[in-house]
């Protein structure tokens, strides 16, 4: 089976931090990939090209860019890179992360151990300055499908930057679609109101950066009428209940209200380990 990585990448992301997410899905890994599509969302700057076209050296039978002229965010980005990758399965990886060494060396196992499943994840360790870091923060995801599904019901159950899809499964249910800050929950949830089999590895297999940032775009309005219709797309195909619906409905109101320190506590020490 032939496997591939993809990633995008726009204006806005840090060109120390795309270097070591590059590095860590082709240099680091045991198993290295067999193609990297990396999408441009819109116009770069210098600094994100230069790290792009030196990692891209020595290795242009494996790694392919697909610049866009206009930012049209991460779903639609997604979508196009989605299309050109050409293997049987396909790794997410965001451009401010860190793939650990064994990652694909063991999700690629894993994989072809349960052929059945259709998204493979893992556990992530969230770091703030290094990854080298202590006390840093698990977000530890249900290993198991069933549980997976409960978990669905209320909060994302899968961390996108670490999962393995299968292709065919992913065309099978229309791809990437946009949902502002939400496209990875909305295709797990199409996934399964499609019947799709989603897995967790009980093991920390990407390393993410964390930060106020990341609580901030937690509350944004718009993300809050992302969920709106997302719950209702969920409704609409028995993944939740009506009560379930309006308890969804009033928790995210709540988090989208109290101040940025509270929703910051709120994760770092009850929604994370």
């Amino acid at each position: 089976m032939k496997y591939s990585v993809l990633m995008s990448v726009y204006k806005k992301d840090n060109a120390d931090y795309l270097k070591l997410a590059l590095e860590s899905i082709y240099d680091s890994q045991t198993r290295k990939p067999d193609e990297i599509v990396v999408v441009f969302d819109g116009e770069l700057t210098d600094g994100l090209y230069k790290v792009l076209d030196e990692f891209r050296k020595g290795k242009e039978d494996v790694v392919f860019y697909y610049p866009q002229e206009i930012n049209h965010g991460l779903g639609e980005a997604l979508r196009i890179g989605a299309e050109k990758c050409t293997g049987d399965y396909i790794f997410r990886m965001d451009a401010d992360d860190i793939s650990v060494s064994v990652r694909f060396e063991k999700q690629i196992a894993y994989i072809e151990a349960h052929p059945e499943i259709d998204v493979l994840g893992s556990n992530i360790a969230e770091f703030k300055i290094s990854p080298d870091e202590e006390n840093k923060r698990l977000r530890v995801c249900p290993q198991k499908h069933d549980d997976i599904v409960k978990m669905g019901k209320k909060r994302n159950p899968m961390n996108h930057m670490t999962v393995c899809i299968k292709r065919a499964a992913l065309e099978m249910v229309g791809g990437y679609k946009h949902l502002f800050l939400l496209e990875d929950y909305y295709l797990w949830m199409r996934m399964l109101a499609n019947n799709c089999v989603l897995e967790n590895m009980s093991e920390v297999l990407v390393q993410v950066r964390a930060g106020t940032a990341m609580y901030a775009r937690r509350a944004s309005k718009v993300r809050l009428e992302s969920f709106k219709k997302l719950h209702a797309f969920m409704l609409e195909n028995h993944l939740i209940n009506k009560s379930e619906a309006v308890i969804n409905g009033f928790i995210y109101r709540v988090a989208y209200i109290v101040p940025p320190k509270v929703r910051q506590f709120t994760y770092e020490k009850i929604l994370r380990k």
